[in-house]
């Protein structure tokens, strides 16, 4: 038989002097790799700031709730000078229903279809948030303190025309006086259920608490109605506005920015500051709670005039 015949490759590389060096070079390669961590690519990180916004709610808000609670108690229990708690306590609560009225148009066009609300901070309860700081809330609080008088505080920019339809933009501007016309349904029908007839037959802690509530009442009505205006600017134009031709609203985006103050102005001819008075006071009349205590309660509330 000839010797090539019987010839095995695997008999001639195992003869290899090199063989068992070569082997064990080989398997300490493969337990190295096996050691070594699997590569992950590391997640970009995200730069300050471009956090997305989310909604909340901030300090500021929660500081404008105590202080309404604590005022009010205050206010009932006859802690301090009633002028000081009932100041307090109508001035924190009326900017905490500010704040929901905007975030209410807020939420609605974020609801509609307006994705860029939550981006702009709007759905986050900061009265920070909604607007310029003096045009739509400064000025509108001196008013408030001067004159009595709770002109629309707050704006948020609202992208019309990402809303998915006429009755959504029509809705986003109804949402806010939505807030001012529960709040006041609230508090006229807690004076009227559970307030006093007389402010004369209770103490003076509580009358001046009363007082307060049928205050800031008269606000939310007195709200309500300037903001259901169809002046442009305010909310009862935007509420027919996507029903209007063109034409028409080309003419009232030119009156928008003077809107606040045309209803400023027109407040003081005798004529509609009249009117506008009756309206106030017809649904205060019909809920049933004592007139005098808005009086009451102005008088406490612009304590300064009494110096």
């Amino acid at each position: 038989m000839n010797a090539r015949e019987h010839d095995d490759p695997l008999d001639r590389l195992a003869a290899e002097e090199d063989w068992s060096r070569r082997a064990r070079a080989v398997e300490k390669d493969v337990r190295r790799e096996l050691r070594r961590p699997v590569f992950r690519p590391a997640r970009t990180p995200r730069p300050r700031g471009a956090r997305p916004e989310r909604g909340g709610v901030s300090w500021i808000f929660v500081l404008l709730v105590l202080l309404t609670v604590g005022s009010a108690a205050a206010t009932w229990a006859g802690l301090g000078p009633a002028t000081l708690t009932v100041f307090v306590f109508v001035l924190s609560g009326w900017l905490v229903t500010l704040c929901l009225h905007e975030f209410a148009h807020a939420l609605t066009a974020h609801r509609g279809g307006d994705d860029t609300v939550a981006g702009k901070g709007y759905l986050r309860l900061d009265p920070r948030r909604y607007g310029h700081p003096v045009l739509t809330l400064i000025l509108p609080l001196l008013v408030l303190l001067i004159g009595g008088l709770p002109l629309p505080g707050g704006a948020v920019l609202i992208e019309t025309h990402r809303l998915r339809n006429r009755l959504r933009d029509a809705m986003v501007s109804l949402a806010g006086p939505a807030v001012n016309i529960i709040a006041a349904a609230v508090l006229l029908t807690t004076v009227s259920a559970f307030g006093p007839e007389y402010l004369a037959l209770v103490p003076a802690p509580e009358a001046a608490f009363w007082a307060a509530l049928s205050l800031l009442a008269y606000l939310q009505v007195a709200a309500a109605i300037l903001n259901l205006l169809p002046v442009p600017g305010l909310d009862g134009w935007g509420t027919i506005e996507p029903y209007l031709p063109s034409s028409a609203r080309r003419v009232g985006d030119r009156i928008k920015p003077f809107g606040i103050l045309l209803v400023f102005a027109l407040l003081w001819i005798d004529v509609f500051r009249d009117l506008f008075s009756e309206a106030t006071f017809f649904f205060l009349d019909v809920s049933g709670i004592p007139l005098e205590a808005v009086g009451l309660g102005y008088h406490l509330f612009q304590f300064w005039r009494g110096w």
